[in-house]
């Protein structure tokens, strides 16, 4: 695997990521299942939260909280968004 992305980032020699820095819901389930496999500390960086835009969708009053996930599977990515936070040494927050 080290030689594998040593070749690929175009050290050619074996490499291995010192961290992985993950941002929103699909990709902290990628990078949960690589860093389960690759072993480096995990960090993930929040921009808008599944939580927060439930909350605010359900505020509008248009949709109901069965049409919301409907329409955005929102409840997948808060799933995914709370995997991602607890896999997480280090969480980055640029959202309340």
């Amino acid at each position: 695997m080290s030689k594998a992305i040593g070749e690929e980032i175009g050290f050619g020699h074996p490499a291995w990521p010192a961290v992985i820095h993950r941002h929103y819901a699909s990709a902290g389930i990628a990078a949960a299942l690589l860093s389960g496999a690759l072993n480096p500390p995990v960090a993930f960086t929040g921009h808008f939260l599944g939580k927060d835009k439930l909350e605010g969708l359900l505020k509008q009053g248009r949709q109901t909280r069965e049409q919301i996930n409907m329409t955005y599977k929102i409840m997948c990515q808060i799933e995914a968004e709370e995997l991602s936070l607890d896999e997480s040494e280090i969480v980055i927050a640029s959202t309340k």
